[in-house]
């Protein structure tokens, strides 16, 4: 057991998908791993309104970290404090909640609020005018990479159902998955498709129980993927390693997807544990592999070792807790 004592302002995520779940599902494996307390909205020690200090005096005085929400960038945080404060961060090509389409505004933001440390989950920004570690270089704190991590309980491998599935948002800044929704039952005719849009809106208006009649969401979008053999799909442009990498692998697909950034470091292997594609080939590689089952069951195989030995929550929230003991030594 950690002895880290870290108290967690960040939005309660269960009951919603995509990155609220995931994130909560992460947080408790932390809480697993050492003492950890939740005020954050949805939250029974939750108070609105409520500032850093205050909810630390009241909830847990004794905390080594506090981890602050993302919507509470503009408040400067208490100085002389005792404790740390880390900052999670996702997108970099903006900040749409505060109305920011650029980095820059986004960091002056972060280092203006007085952070100890941010963790990021997408290290690098591509497929913009600005350097790709504009933030690695600018933030004023400690910055450490966390990747995105899976529940290997809840996506597994199951019973083969689809050949190939395509399941995702397919608006501008995913072009070649836009063309892959296209055509994909061109592409992979005679053979059994899923193909499903992500649902609209914002991330906290997208529950469970709203969306499931209409989409495939929750335990329903990890069945399907581990009912499918392919999981056709691309990073943004981007180039984030988002959540569908660890997801297929976990759920013993192939995947059939552009290279991310830092992807190799993150163990995808073109031709060993993915298949990387382009604009120019996509379509022909997906045709290969529908037709060569045994091959595409070998790199599957491989792929999947990747998120049981690597990117699993527990490994994750064992990493994370060793970027927080060092940083207080």
């Amino acid at each position: 057991m950690n002895d880290t004592r870290i108290l967690f302002l960040t939005r309660k995520g269960e009951g919603y998908i995509g990155a609220p779940q995931t994130r909560h599902e992460f947080e408790q494996e932390v809480a697993k791993q050492t003492k950890c307390k939740f005020a954050g909205e949805g939250w029974p020690d939750h108070i609105p309104g409520e500032s850093v200090e205050q909810t630390v005096r009241r909830v847990m005085p004794d905390c080594d970290w506090v981890i602050d929400r993302d919507d509470n960038l503009h408040v400067k945080k208490p100085s002389h404090r005792r404790y740390k404060v880390g900052l999670f961060i996702t997108d970099l090509h903006g900040k749409h909640s505060y109305g920011f389409n650029s980095p820059m505004p986004h960091i002056e933001l972060i280092n203006n609020a007085e952070y100890d440390a941010v963790f990021m989950r997408y290290p690098l920004l591509l497929g913009t005018g600005y350097n790709q570690k504009v933030y690695l270089e600018n933030l004023y704190c400690d910055v450490h990479w966390i990747p995105w991590s899976v529940s290997t309980e809840r996506f597994k491998p199951r019973d083969k159902t689809y050949d190939v599935s395509l399941i995702g948002a397919t608006y501008d800044c995913y072009p070649l998955r836009r063309e892959m929704w296209d055509s994909i039952y061109y592409a992979a005719r005679g053979y059994r498709i899923f193909r499903e849009a992500s649902p609209h809106g914002k991330t906290y208006d997208r529950s469970v129980e709203l969306l499931k009649e209409s989409h495939h969401v929750g335990e329903e979008y990890s069945r399907i993927l581990g009912e499918s053999r392919i999981l056709l799909f691309t990073s943004s442009i981007y180039h984030y390693p988002i959540q569908k990498y660890f997801e297929g692998s976990a759920s013993k697909c192939l995947l059939i997807s552009t290279m991310p950034a830092m992807g190799k470091r993150l163990g995808f292997i073109d031709g060993k544990t993915f298949i990387e594609v382009d604009f120019d080939d996509w379509e022909e590689k997906l045709q290969q592999y529908l037709g060569d089952r045994k091959g595409a069951q070998r790199i599957a195989n491989e792929g999947y070792r990747m998120p049981n030995k690597h990117h699993n929550h527990k490994v994750r929230a064992s990493q994370f807790l060793e970027v927080l003991n060092n940083e207080q030594n």
